[in-house]
């Protein structure tokens, strides 16, 4: 009796995470940054969860290499901030969006020699990681759910050795 509620208990268990995975990656950031004008060296910052929904109230830094983060303001309603980027800023600095832990974004500061719309996000890179993440535990899951399977289905087609009781 307890290994034919195996099976459907690992199965539930594959699904219950598979569902899990669903909000994780619907709630992964996604950002654009364009300078305004080429005169200028004000950007324009506008974050997106995966779902569409505006990354409002979000904090936004630069963060040079190897030097302490700058904070230059935060998301409005609609996910977009606009700042000036600090004169001694190089292409080497990133951007950092953070709506905390499992929100964040990272884009490279472009360099001060592109003009115009400038899109330096690496879409993808963070949410493949999430991906695979969910994808590691999700296999997992599925291969023990498997093994469960065939466990019970042995038990069930393998014959009866127990003495008979006439």
């Amino acid at each position: 009796m307890r290994l034919r509620l195996l099976p459907a208990l690992l199965f539930l268990g594959v699904a219950a995470t598979a569902l899990s995975q669903a909000p994780a990656l619907g709630h992964a950031i996604e950002s654009s940054l364009e300078r305004v004008s080429s005169l200028t060296d004000q950007m324009v910052l506008e974050s997106r969860f995966g779902n569409g929904q505006p990354a409002a109230d979000a904090v936004v830094r630069l963060i040079p290499p190897g030097g302490q983060p700058i904070e230059v303001g935060r998301t409005d309603a609609l996910g977009q901030l606009r700042f000036q980027v600090p004169q001694d800023a190089t292409a080497h600095w990133e951007v950092q969006v953070d709506q905390g832990p499992g929100h964040r974004d990272y884009l490279e500061l472009p360099g001060k020699v592109h003009s115009g719309r400038a899109p330096v996000d690496k879409p993808g890179s963070q949410h493949l990681q999430q991906l695979s993440d969910g994808l590691g535990v999700g296999l997992g899951l599925l291969g023990l759910s498997t093994i469960g399977g065939l466990m019970a289905w042995r038990q069930r087609h393998r014959p009866d050795r127990r003495p008979d009781r006439n």
